[in-house]
């Protein structure tokens, strides 16, 4: 199991992780989902031994990551930029790795590649932004890690690369029960895999659950006013987000119930019709009302002071 425990980071006395605390289980994947610099891959960056912690853990099965060429030997690490030697050949990298890593499976390798058809004698400084991702992708899960830790991992991948990498990613917790921590702007592709989702927020974690609980905080309406919908449907406070198209209106509402949809018929409305709602229509929601706050907030300090 992975765990962070209380972790702060910062850069000349600038918080930019604070207080944050994941767990990721073997046989899980986990996404990290924020805006830019929301402190994402400053959390991997420490969570791969890479940058030093100001405070707080990391460890992996109890053991402690920085410093410790143990522990992250069991870590496949894909971050949103790969550089290589760029005079090495594919083959020559694959090489280079067997030297490093005991556990590297050459013969896995050669079965990813039947899929991301990478050519092996290739140099690594002419390949594509999306080759080396599929290249980094390839080189560290033969490996064979315990945990995988990948940043923006389909970064530059053609949509044919980008399911074959969902797939082979999936197939690979199921096959060996490593746990996976993936942190992508592609919510999309997050949604079809991960069983549970980190937000980060100003390197803080906002909120952390499973998916389908935090699906569940907010719901989607298609809401049908023939007459168009009065005034009062704007006003009322359930509704963070609101559009239609001639008389079908599509809400994105917090704490929906029965008694909801009651007001909404009395208000005019001749059908109510729940939908899911899509993570990253939940993400892009929650991201638009942070203005709004920021400034009835500043309203409020403005009128106390007053």
């Amino acid at each position: 199991m992975i765990e962070v425990k209380n972790v702060y980071k910062g850069y000349n006395g600038i918080p930019v992780l604070e207080d944050v605390s994941i767990q990721v289980m073997p046989g899980e994947i986990h996404g990290l989902i924020g805006e830019n610099s929301a402190g994402k891959t400053t959390l991997i960056k420490c969570m791969t031994g890479i940058y030093r912690k100001d405070s707080g853990e990391i460890l992996y099965d109890g053991q402690p990551v920085f410093d410790n060429p143990k522990v992250k030997e069991r870590i496949g690490y894909v971050a949103d930029y790969n550089e290589y030697i760029s005079s090495n050949t594919v083959k020559q990298m694959v090489r280079m790795y067997e030297i490093f890593y005991p556990r590297f499976n050459e013969d896995k390798f050669n079965d990813l590649n039947e899929v991301f058809e990478l050519p092996i004698d290739k140099r690594v400084g002419s390949l594509s932004k999306g080759q080396k991702m599929r290249l980094a992708f390839m080189l560290e899960t033969s490996k064979e890690p315990d945990y995988l830790i990948l940043d923006e991992p389909t970064s530059g991948l053609d949509p044919v690369a980008k399911a074959n990498f969902y797939h082979l990613l999936v197939q690979e917790v199921e096959q060996r029960e490593i746990g996976v921590l993936i942190s992508s702007h592609n919510l999309e592709g997050l949604e079809r895999i991960c069983d549970s989702v980190t937000m980060l927020h100003e390197g803080v974690v906002e909120r952390q659950m499973a998916l389908e609980d935090m699906k569940c905080e907010l719901t989607k309406l298609n809401v049908v006013f023939e007459g168009g919908a009065p005034k009062s449907v704007y006003d009322l406070p359930q509704i963070l987000k609101i559009s239609n198209v001639g008389s079908i209106y599509t809400m994105v509402v917090k704490d929906y119930d029965e008694t909801f949809s009651k007001t909404l018929h009395q208000a005019g409305a001749t059908l109510v019709e729940p939908l899911d709602i899509s993570l990253e229509e939940l993400f892009i929601t929650l991201e638009e009302k942070r203005p709004e706050k920021m400034l009835d907030s500043s309203k409020e300090e403005s009128a106390e002071t007053k």
